[in-house]
């Protein structure tokens, strides 16, 4: 009796520790495993501007947060370009001030009248006063052409000295050219304003009023949205004075020094972002069918041995490496591997890139 019930629990024995055995093979069968070193994600920053370096306000190594300065640069420029936007934009929205607009007004009321001036000709009164400039010229040049002769017959006869001759041949002469002179006038008064006058004239009267209709309608819908463009874009510009982390990240390279000149778009500094760690492994071909984006992970790194961090796969590669030209038996499947790029979540930030890491995979649902 007692052989008969040791058989069972003996069998029974027998079959647990089978199944103890074949579970845990399983669980290691279905386990996948790989090891890495931690890459951060870097991010290279700069400048749209450029310009000299005012002041670097952090080194290499150290821990920076969102939106945190890095670098500043001389802004002289960019706040006089802004300024002088804000300006425009604000002189195009409220329009012309009333001093200016009656500025614009009499500018084109004088053009006008100096138009019509020119269009109509000279005034019969100038006309008179210049007829009557040439008679008196007229007179004095006869007169004086008379004393010549007279001074200039005595003279012949030694009754008047050569001086006397002489002085009364200049004044017979200066009166002759302002005689000459008077008539010129007269003659172009008679004649008018030359074309090319008259057209200039016209040209700075339709300037002057186009001016003043401008003045008194305001600034053009398009004029406006051309102002607060420059602004907008100014605004921009002057964003750029400085060179701000976008995330919480670690320096890794900054070469800069206050004074260094900076071209625009030129990489300034090299950061390593905190929350974007990541470890990347590799999966035999024959087993890439069992990796799925979303799957869960265990990582463990040489700093930290008795701590494992939690993580996700967030890319698998689509082509193979490490890959023979042909493969032309199963067996050489194996050394074809596909790389999976697994996340690691550490709030702590204490895995930090370079460290060695092994990954574990759950089993892909």
């Amino acid at each position: 009796m007692k052989r008969k019930l040791l058989i069972p629990v003996v069998l029974g024995a027998a079959l647990a520790a089978m199944g103890a055995y074949s579970m845990s093979w399983f669980r290691r069968d279905t386990a996948l495993e790989g090891s890495g070193t931690v890459e951060a994600r870097n991010i290279r920053v700069g400048s749209k501007v450029g310009g000299r370096i005012d002041k670097v306000l952090v080194r290499e190594g150290d821990t920076v947060e969102a939106g945190q300065v890095l670098i500043s640069f001389d802004d002289k420029e960019l706040q006089a370009s802004l300024a002088q936007s804000r300006a425009n934009a604000v002189k195009a929205e409220r329009g012309f001030r009333p001093e200016e607009i009656a500025e614009a007004r009499a500018a084109a009321a004088q053009a006008k009248a100096e138009y019509e001036q020119r269009r109509n000709g000279y005034r019969q009164e100038d006309i008179d006063a210049a007829e009557a400039d040439l008679d008196r010229a007229t007179a004095d040049e006869v007169r004086t052409r008379l004393d010549f002769q007279r001074y200039d017959s005595l003279a012949q006869k030694d009754l008047v000295s050569k001086q006397q001759r002489d002085t009364a041949e200049a004044n017979w002469k200066m009166a002759a050219a302002l005689k000459q002179n008077a008539q010129h006038k007269l003659d172009e008064l008679k004649r008018g304003y030359r074309p090319e006058e008259i057209a200039s004239a016209e040209a700075r009267y339709h300037q002057t009023q186009a001016t003043l209709e401008k003045f008194e309608h305001g600034s053009r819908p398009e004029d406006i949205a051309a102002a607060r463009a420059a602004l907008a874009y100014d605004e921009a510009r002057y964003r750029e004075r400085q060179v701000v982390a976008p995330s919480a990240a670690t320096v890794e390279v900054l070469d800069v020094r206050p004074g260094d000149l900076i071209a625009p778009n030129a990489p300034i500094a090299t950061l390593l972002e905190r929350d974007q760690i990541y470890v990347r492994i590799y999966i035999p071909e024959t087993e890439i069918g069992r990796v799925r984006v979303g799957q869960k992970a265990e990582i463990r790194v040489d700093s930290f041995p008795h701590q494992t961090f939690s993580g996700s796969v967030e890319q698998i590669n689509q082509q193979a490496e490490f890959l023979p030209r042909n493969v032309q038996t199963r067996e050489e499947r194996v050394h074809q591997v596909f790389g999976v790029k697994v996340r690691i979540d550490d709030s702590s930030h204490r895995v930090l890139a370079g460290m060695a890491a092994d990954v574990k995979l759950s089993p892909a649902s």
